[in-house]
């Protein structure tokens, strides 16, 4: 073919790779112009060689996250002349470009949604607000409680000893006061026999004095009087009948003092019986309230062991809830760091994509200008270097970024 009849041949192939999050992946642009050699050579660097036509390629390789894909195949063109092509070739960027500013404008959107729907959900998973602190109230009331049931278990069992104590403290001050005034009324007695006694003895010592004083005047007056010749049997019924007297009037005086003691003695017995069963009588009332108090320490004991069983019931109770809540939280956490990874990565993405956005406007306006014959043709290589950095604590990513650097190479 010659050189008039000659027809440059442009070709533009795009493609799209699924990419990965957490591998670095490269993408390279080529571009390239030949002629035959019979034609107007603009490259300076050695291409393939092409008997009867020129070939413009741009390749590019794009790497994109979640495996989206951006841009498709579009169609070669082939077989157009230079200045019949311009405005469709143009035209067909401008359409690519507009699709890939819609895919740009999409992925916004779905962004947007991501994170409302992220907003939404954390709403939903908040934990709701449970009424801790009134259990916590409750189980100090119920505390304060116990500590006021043991107070007051202490003060009765203290009440109860001081009871008995005073009940035997009062028993033997009563006994010992009742010993006291028998002991006392004895000695009384004692005395006052002692004296009567000596009082009788001291009698009976008059009596036989005067008796014998009198047996020996009337001895004298016998002896002197003895021409009388006086009667002795009448004087011995005279004595024997006086000592008969002395001896009934002693004996009706010692049955009255005896009926007299026995009366007093008999009076003193009842009154002690009387003191001895009013005695009984308040010991048993003692005794009655001291098994009262009794029964009410048990119902106590009872009482505060309820109650130590509800507190550590309560404390299990509360104990599970918190491990719960702990777990809910956890896991809320895991959720929370999962939700930030994927909103780096979608930073991240959206990030590239704006890149290739700019490159692709550049590379765009770069093409209308090799179409236009401003520069000579080159041949471009850049290589996009994508770096993920993970921070891992017990296994567990909490953190991850990403940088993007651009490396550009070009020959003529």
């Amino acid at each position: 073919m010659s050189t008039a009849q000659q027809k440059r041949t442009m070709s533009s192939t795009f493609s799209m790779r699924s990419y990965s999050a957490r591998q670095p992946s490269f993408s390279s642009m080529s571009l390239r112009d030949s002629s035959g050699s019979g034609g107007r050579s603009r490259s300076k660097a050695p291409v393939s060689s092409l008997s009867s036509a020129s070939t413009l390629s741009l390749s590019r390789s794009l790497s994109m996250g979640n495996g989206l894909n951006v841009l498709g195949t579009l169609s070669s063109l082939n077989g157009m002349g230079v200045g019949a092509s311009d405005k469709e070739t143009m035209q067909g960027l401008n359409d690519r470009l507009s699709n890939y500013l819609d895919k740009v404008r999409s992925l916004e959107r779905s962004n947007a949604e991501l994170e409302l729907k992220i907003k939404q959900l954390m709403l939903e998973r908040t934990p709701k607000g449970h009424d801790i602190e009134g259990m916590i109230a409750q189980a100090h009331a119920i505390g304060q409680e116990v500590r006021k049931k043991i107070l007051e278990n202490a003060r009765i069992m203290l009440e109860i000893d001081n009871a008995k104590l005073a009940a035997d403290d009062f028993r033997v001050k009563r006994a010992k006061s009742d010993h006291d005034q028998i002991i006392a009324t004895l000695r009384g007695d004692l005395d006052s026999l002692k004296e009567e006694l000596y009082f009788l003895k001291k009698n009976h010592d008059e009596e036989m004095g005067s008796m014998k004083a009198r047996m020996a005047n009337e001895q004298v007056n016998v002896e002197v009087d003895a021409a009388q010749g006086p009667d002795l049997g009448a004087i011995m019924a005279e004595l024997r009948s006086q000592y008969e007297g002395i001896a009934r009037k002693n004996k009706e005086d010692s049955e009255t003092w005896y009926l007299k003691k026995l009366e007093s003695v008999q009076s003193e017995v009842k009154e002690s019986g009387e003191v001895l069963r009013c005695a009984q009588s308040e010991l048993s009332e003692r005794r009655r309230f001291l098994q009262a108090l009794e029964g009410e320490l048990d119902s106590l004991h009872k009482q505060v062991g309820v109650l130590e069983g509800n507190l550590r019931e309560t404390g299990h109770k509360y104990a599970l809830e918190m491990d719960s809540l702990q777990a809910t939280l956890s896991q809320l956490e895991e959720e929370l760091s999962q939700l930030r990874l994927d909103m780096q990565r979608n930073k991240t993405d959206y990030e590239q994509l704006l890149r290739i956005k700019q490159n692709l406007e550049l590379e765009i306006a770069t093409y209308r200008r090799l179409l236009e014959g401003e520069e000579e043709p080159e041949v471009r290589t850049r290589k996009i270097v994508k770096v993920v950095t993970q921070t891992m604590i017990n296994g567990r990513v909490v953190d991850e970024s990403s940088e993007v650097e651009q490396i550009k190479e070009s020959k003529k």
